[in-house]
């Protein structure tokens, strides 16, 4: 098994395919529906689901993830269970995720590994902790459970003209001889080949933001190699959901290369606030040229606590406003005491009870609401003493309404 040199030591092994899947997706192209390819997604749930809603699904479509579902974006937990949970989802396994997997321990707990950390990992791992509402042990358990799920994933998927695979292929190496060491990290030699690497498959990729590979930020990258159908030899997809120029995810159909392209959702972009804490910026310059520039969403600050904070907070804000505007109208909130309800329970059988309880007559207000005290005063100079106690006279004192 391969490891990976410089500063990470991850174990490599070879690539994995899902003869299944790939077989379905086949038969589904066959039969004239649509396969429709995603690059990374990186945590922006809300602007992943903007995209699917733009592509109008229909049943037997089926959208396949290039990888990377996770890291930087401020919610890779919701996004993995949706991915999980929605039956046309399709997803192979990225760089990220690989360092993710990382943190599954021999004996099957959950550490996180730091090195993964260090690279994004910090917001998923703060994503999923106020999935669990700041409930530790219960974060780790679902990272666990997802992470394996993570690490069953293939590497590529082959058809009959396409291939798929997160980061691309060494032209110098035969395909079927590729692991993951070439298929999740590669970037120079893969994008610096000359002749296509598969002359019958157009192959779709992530990995690398479409910037570096020559095109305008935001757009969709196209090879300028064809093969002999005239396709291009290699499409894109990664157009950089958090680039500081035009931030959306872009999807493609593998048949068609109709490309359909999200912009970023204002909820998703972290990446244009700047983390005061790491100096001002130079006057005139840009925002994400500066030190403060941020690396990955403000989930991965305090993992999440800050997050779950400000949540409670706006919460409470937004309570307290709904409340005073009914008041204004009239409309009162009386304090529930479950110990003042009269609770009696009635029983048809062994098997179950039925609790009926009687909350307290209200007093409804007859009118708008008003003052409830009343001050009176005497005036100055009267001098006029309480004839029982020869201290304030009545008309001092205060009367509850």
């Amino acid at each position: 098994m391969n490891c990976l040199t410089c500063t990470l030591n991850i174990p490599l092994g070879p690539s994995t395919r899902d003869p299944a899947l790939e077989a379905d997706l086949q038969s589904r192209l066959d039969d004239g529906h649509r396969v429709i390819v995603v690059g990374d997604l990186h945590g922006h749930f809300a602007t992943f689901r903007a995209l699917l809603h733009r592509l109008k699904l229909k049943p037997d479509d089926r959208v396949v993830c290039l990888g990377d579902m996770i890291d930087r974006g401020p919610n890779s937990a919701e996004l993995v269970a949706f991915v999980r949970s929605h039956p046309q989802l399709i997803c192979i396994k990225g760089n990220h995720e690989q360092m993710a997997i990382q943190s599954i321990q021999a004996d099957g707990s959950f550490q996180a590994w730091q090195p993964w950390m260090k690279r994004g990992g910090k917001s998923t791992f703060g994503s999923y902790i106020v999935a669990a509402q700041g409930d530790l042990w219960k974060a780790r358990r679902a990272m666990l459970h997802d992470f394996m799920w993570l690490d069953t994933l293939p590497t590529q998927i082959v058809l009959d003209h396409i291939r798929l695979v997160h980061a691309g292929y060494d032209p110098r190496m035969p395909l079927d001889m590729q692991g993951e060491k070439e298929l999740l990290w590669i970037r120079k030699a893969w994008h610096q080949h000359e002749t296509p690497v598969d002359p019958h498959r157009t192959v779709f990729f992530g990995h690398t933001t479409t910037t570096k590979l020559g095109d305008a930020a935001g757009e969709v990258a196209h090879s300028p190699m064809q093969l002999s159908d005239g396709r291009p030899a290699w499409v894109g997809l990664d157009v950089g959901a958090y680039n500081h120029v035009s931030p959306c995810l872009a999807a493609v159909d593998v048949v068609t290369m109709h490309s359909t392209k999200q912009p970023t959702l204002k909820c998703d972009r972290w990446f244009e606030r700047i983390d005061e804490g790491r100096g001002r910026q130079k006057k005139g310059a840009k925002v994400w040229r500066g030190r403060g520039n941020k690396k990955e969403a403000e989930v991965g600050d305090s993992f999440g606590l800050n997050t779950l904070k400000m949540r409670a907070r706006t919460f409470r804000t937004s309570a307290l406003r709904a409340r005073r505007a009914l008041e204004e109208v009239g409309i009162t909130f009386p304090a529930t005491d479950d110990s003042s309800m009269n609770q009696t329970t009635d029983s048809s059988d062994g098997n179950f009870s039925v609790v009926h309880r009687k909350a307290p007559e209200q007093r409804t207000p007859s009118g708008a609401r008003g003052p409830t005290t009343f001050r009176f005063y005497a005036k100055k100079g009267t001098g006029t003493k309480h004839p029982l106690n020869g201290k304030a006279s009545s008309s001092q004192r205060s009367i509850n309404a």
